[in-house]
């Protein structure tokens, strides 16, 4: 029997150590974690080509610059255009790798990954809208290849065309109930 007593005793010590350990550093974290600053550190090139295409960085909010308002305008206009940075580029009067810094500053990913976000969009609001067959809305908003359309709108979305148009036909929307 004592020796379950020392046992316990020394369980009991060790579990009051830890508490007062645990206080001891929320009490230096209280104090300490108000005063931390972050820097505004810049993402080299190669981290930023890493980046989810489909997850928005965390940026500063500012002006757009006109250059980045014209190219996604540009985009939004014509989907279905194979794109090059370099014409984006070119109709906006920057270099490719000055155009692609200030698109990425302004809208959080590239231009190539922001087209794919809008062809997402709009290929999902197909399928919502219209009985159209997969491949026809994969080449209305730009993707030939019907298989490669389905792999970007699920990486995207979530899901895969016909998954997402079977889920959407089931649940109304909130703009139009039944």
């Amino acid at each position: 029997m004592p020796a379950l007593s020392r046992k316990f005793t020394r369980h009991a010590l060790a579990s009051e150590h830890f508490y007062r350990v645990q206080s001891l550093l929320s009490a230096v974290l209280h104090v300490v974690v108000p005063n931390l600053e972050t820097t505004g550190q810049r993402r080299t090139s190669t981290q930023r080509s890493t980046v989810n295409p489909t997850m928005p960085r965390h940026r500063a909010f500012q002006p757009l610059r006109p250059e980045a308002r014209k190219a996604a305008e540009l985009l939004r206009q014509d989907l279905d255009r194979r794109w090059l940075v370099s014409e984006l580029s070119d109709l906006v009067h920057l270099s490719p790798s000055q155009f692609r810094r200030i698109f990425v500053d302004a809208f959080g990913k590239s231009p190539i990954a922001y087209l794919t976000m809008l062809r997402a969009e709009r290929m999902a609001q197909l399928l919502r809208e219209t009985d159209l067959p997969i491949t026809a809305i994969a080449s209305a908003v730009g993707w030939s290849d019907p298989d490669f359309a389905s792999r970007q709108f699920r990486r995207s979305v979530g899901v895969n065309p016909s998954e997402y148009r079977r889920i959407s036909h089931k649940t109304p929307s909130p703009m139009h109930p039944d």
